[in-house]
């Protein structure tokens, strides 16, 4: 078996979809770490994990949030929002010891919480690093009650101190409430994974056929998501070749039902939805972030339904004004005719390209940054250099079965002399002795060339024009085991060594060196190293 990063990923079960955030994030997250493993909380269902992610991942039902208690897609219940409220906060003790010590148990390297409060409390108790991500926060939302409904004041501040004690906080676009000094991305969403036609075909549409997606975030209730509904009636009239494939509707059998122009689909269909999102003409849905994220990287007309009372809706339609092509449509037009010439207008609209980069990579690329900084995680590696697993740099030095990757780098001047580097007194592996000229390890998810880079510059600050690759080898003692590849380079210029890491630099004729081995001048790892250098240049000339 070897080491792998545990990862917690703490989810808001307000809708799916900061479970579809969340899934997006962490398949950037194994895409460019494969080594991961994922511990999820909450009360999402396992199945939408199932299928969204391609990351191993053990599921929790846990509450991890409370948010607002829906009675439907569009509207919340106050007085069973605050009883849920009043049984979350503050944190029972007990959950968060033993929350603390299951994540203590699998080695956990790292918390995320897509808004939950619960995972920074557990990340705290169990002196884990922890990552925010959210488009908002629900003290910010609450606020917005609190003139008509005080009951929502109490957790406000509550709920303020623990978001503002993650270690780290991320930002996904569009921001309701930013805050300077924090990471912002792009809008996040999961990427599709079939071909539209693939899609279509399985539907049963045709190349000539409109397909328009009504989309509700998952949350069943409202009477058109039933197939006796008061908007089916109107959903007949438009006919033609318009088709409207209504995911999440209750009542329907695993395989879906068909009636005249629509397509009912339950909730766990085997579709997946952005591929939906996708494959449709338009799309016609509530204004939460996930649907708003799939079908702005997907280009498609947005029909969206914005909620009046809640905080989120002016920001999100705001962003589709400016960024997306769409028509508002109002909670009334679902009962009436008004839908139709809605539908109409959004299906005479065109797709709209963007090219901005999916905020899952971005929040994948800073959430891994700083883990790999603060444990300094190193990729551990087989004997052709392929990634096998990773582990805190503190693990892998005196396990010498953790092999893992090196650069060195051999600078000679014009008189063919080799510069070497006096190591730190304070260095735990021999100290005060001169060493290579410049060595280190290569960075989790870092290439050779950018870690060669970046050791030569912040150990000698040099950058010299050419590199040429010498030859690697596998260096093993007691201590550790490395994957080492050297390089050399020909540098003349001004040198500035780091006084941390290193007491001294000099150049040294190659007879000062011949003389220095084994005398404890030298280190064992570069006397090593040498005879390599030796032996390769008599086989290059």
């Amino acid at each position: 078996m070897h080491p792998k990063i545990n990862l917690a990923y703490f989810v808001s079960s307000h809708g799916f979809g900061h479970a579809a955030r969340s899934c997006a994030v962490m398949n950037a997250i194994f895409k460019r770490w494969p080594f991961v493993r994922f511990d999820i909380f909450t009360r999402t269902p396992e199945w939408f994990f199932k299928n969204s992610l391609a990351a191993p991942f053990v599921y929790h039902s846990c509450v991890t949030d409370v948010g607002l208690v829906q009675t439907d897609p569009l509207h919340f219940d106050p007085d069973k929002t605050i009883a849920a409220l009043e049984g979350f906060l503050p944190f029972h003790e007990t959950i968060l010891s033993k929350l603390a010590d299951q994540l203590r148990a699998t080695d956990c390297h790292l918390v995320v919480s897509d808004i939950s409060p619960l995972g920074i409390a557990v990340s705290e108790r169990a002196g884990i690093f922890s990552v925010l991500v959210e488009n908002f926060t629900w003290d910010w939302i609450y606020a917005d009650y609190v003139t008509t409904d005080r009951r929502f004041e109490k957790y406000i501040d509550l709920l303020a101190g623990w978001y503002s004690r993650a270690d780290q906080h991320v930002q996904a676009s569009p921001v309701c409430n930013p805050i300077g000094g924090r990471v912002r991305i792009p809008p996040v969403s999961r990427p599709h994974t079939t071909d539209p036609d693939i899609i279509r075909e399985r539907l049963g549409l045709g190349p000539r056929e409109k397909m328009v997606l009504i989309s509700m975030g998952g949350i069943p209730g409202l009477p058109f998501m039933h197939r006796g509904g008061p908007l089916i009636p109107q959903l007949k009239t438009l006919g033609g070749n318009v088709r409207f494939v209504i995911p999440g509707a209750g009542g329907v059998s695993p395989d879906g039902f068909r009636q005249e122009n629509m397509i009912f689909l339950p909730p766990d269909s085997g579709f997946y939805h952005p591929d939906l999102v996708n494959a449709a003409d338009a799309v016609v849905g509530k204004l939460g972030y996930s649907t708003l994220a799939e079908v702005y990287h997907s280009g498609c007309p947005f029909g969206f339904v914005a909620r009046d009372d809640f905080r989120e809706s002016p920001v999100f339609e705001a962003f589709v004004r400016e960024k997306m092509t769409g028509v508002k449509l109002f909670q009334d037009d679902f009962t009436g005719r008004a839908m139709i010439g809605k539908v109409r207008d959004l299906l005479a609209l065109p797709k709209r390209s963007s090219d901005e980069p999916n905020g899952a990579d971005a929040a994948a690329l800073h959430i891994c940054g700083f883990l790999a900084c603060e444990k300094e995680i190193l990729e551990i590696v087989d004997t052709d250099g392929a990634v096998v697993g990773a582990a805190p740099r503190k693990c892998v030095h005196g396990d010498n079965r953790l092999l893992h990757r090196v650069v060195h780098v051999l600078v000679r001047d014009a008189k063919d002399r080799l510069l070497l580097q006096k190591r730190s007194q304070n260095k735990r592996v021999a100290p005060g002795r001169w060493d290579t000229s410049v060595g280190g390890h290569v960075d989790c998810g870092e290439s050779i060339e950018t870690a060669m880079y970046r050791e030569m510059a912040e150990e000698l600050s040099i950058r010299p024009e050419r590199l040429e690759f010498a030859y690697h080898y596998i260096h093993s003692n007691h201590f550790e085991s490395e994957l080492v590849f050297t390089y050399t380079c020909r540098y003349d210029g001004k040198i500035s060594h780091h006084p941390e890491e290193i007491e001294a630099v000099k150049f040294w004729d190659i007879g000062e060196i011949e003389t220095a081995m084994g005398t404890g001048v030298l280190s064992d790892n570069f006397e090593d190293e040498f005879r390599r250098f030796q032996r390769w240049q008599k086989r290059a000339f």
